[in-house]
């Protein structure tokens, strides 16, 4: 099941990590590169690891913490990470602009058979 974050909920998540503002506020971004994107991939792996834990809790899902997360395929050129928690559940979490996360907790994603929401051919 997807869920999908407000811009707020992470920019608090990322307020928190204490890190300190590595460009000017007023200094623009490359174009096609989304600032937050480019910070979260920025972080290090604890850092990164806090965002993740915020995300999925936010997502209401279950999550003591986040042991470890690594990058996988892009979606539609928007980067994809995949966090695994103490309890060994994992996510897949899809970083859209402007600080936006769908997480999907892939043990529910993987009780949907492939297609499924396709419609039929005929």
């Amino acid at each position: 099941m997807m869920r999908t974050l407000a811009v707020a909920a992470i920019s608090v998540a990322l307020a928190g990590c204490g890190e300190p503002a590595a460009t000017p506020a007023n200094k623009a971004a490359p174009a096609g590169e989304d600032p937050f994107q480019a910070r979260l991939a920025a972080m290090s792996a604890g850092q990164r690891n806090g965002v993740f834990i915020r995300a999925i809790r936010d997502a209401r899902q279950q999550c003591q913490s986040v042991d470890s997360s690594a990058p996988a395929a892009p979606v539609r050129g928007c980067p994809v990470w995949t966090a695994v928690c103490q309890s060994g559940e994992s996510y897949t979490l899809v970083v859209l602009p402007g600080g936006v996360v769908q997480v999907v907790n892939d043990a529910e994603a993987s009780l949907v058979p492939d297609n499924a929401a396709a419609p039929k051919q005929r």
